[in-house]
């Protein structure tokens, strides 16, 4: 059996999910663009426009002027925050609620009839990250109710995020290219 990828992390630990989240959604993120050399309220502007537009939030790291490379390196720390995050909250609720056990019990017993489902749904997480409205917030959510919580199932979500912003990136320098902006 796979293991949780929280277990793996440590993050289930009393304590550990504040310090994961600041770090992967704030501190890191900061230090990259500081690196890039952007000031840090610029970064923390592009942040709250990552919390706030998701996918298309690397369109206004362009017009911050942040190199495409620190960007994607931002963009990919807030993403795993929020996923560890999101897996948290799914689990703190789980534990609360016995009719949410209950439902989770009931997809498991589908999954098990359904084994390519349970084999190869996991990679279903890639374009599922895309959709507009589900997203960073919801596929996690996702993974989590069909228990894709490995560690393999944070670097899937964290391959559709990507593909989605450098789309996003491209379509903007093009657009740019296009008006000479």
């Amino acid at each position: 059996m796979e293991q949780d990828a929280l277990d793996a992390l440590g993050i289930r630990r009393p304590g550990m999910t504040p310090a994961y989240l600041v770090a992967l959604v704030v501190i890191l993120p900061v230090l990259i663009g500081w690196a890039g050399g952007s000031s840090p309220p610029r970064i923390l502007g592009f942040l709250v426009s990552i919390l706030l537009l998701q996918g298309f939030a690397p369109t206004v790291g362009i017009g911050l002027g942040l190199p495409v490379v620190h960007l994607l390196l931002i963009m990919a720390s807030v993403a795993t925050g929020i996923i560890i995050g999101v897996f948290r909250i799914c689990d703190l609720f789980s534990e609360k609620s016995e009719r949410i056990a209950g439902w989770i019990g009931k997809i498991q017993g589908t999954m098990e009839r359904y084994r390519a489902l349970s084999t190869y749904g996991e990679y279903m997480l890639i374009p599922i990250m895309w959709v507009p409205g589900i997203g960073l917030y919801g596929t996690p959510v996702v993974a989590w109710v069909l228990r894709w919580r490995e560690l393999r199932s944070i670097l899937l979500m964290l391959t559709g995020w990507l593909i989605a912003c450098l789309a996003v990136v491209g379509m903007t320098e093009g657009i740019l290219a296009i008006f000479r902006l």
